[in-house]
């Protein structure tokens, strides 16, 4: 079984990727009470401070392929999320501290 954590009202599996505990842009702006938009300017505003690999990981083709065919074993509903998306960013614990602290939100 899974780890669950508590995310807004809605309990969740963690979802690890590359031996990191990591969460998608829309879970990241829910925590925080943000919008997904908030999150992606608030990346592309300040790229420089962030490191792939790090902050976040950046899934594209079969390695995207791949995490779908991860999550839909275990948590239908973000696998339905996911279903026609061409690329994914997933951040790390550290890049969703970082994300808390320019968006100025002391939740983390």
């Amino acid at each position: 079984m899974n780890e669950i954590v508590k995310i807004g009202n809605e309990n969740i599996p963690v979802v690890e990727w590359k031996g990191q505990g990591v969460i998608t842009t829309s879970l990241l702006a829910d925590v925080y009470g943000a919008t997904d938009t908030q999150i992606k300017q608030n990346f592309n505003n300040n790229e420089k401070h962030f490191k792939e690999g790090k902050h976040y990981f950046l899934l594209k083709g079969e390695e995207l392929k791949g995490f779908k065919r991860v999550v839909e074993n275990f948590y239908l509903p973000f696998a339905e999320a996911l279903k026609f998306t061409s690329q994914l960013y997933l951040w790390t614990r550290r890049g969703a501290s970082r994300h808390s602290k320019m968006l100025g939100t002391d939740k983390v």
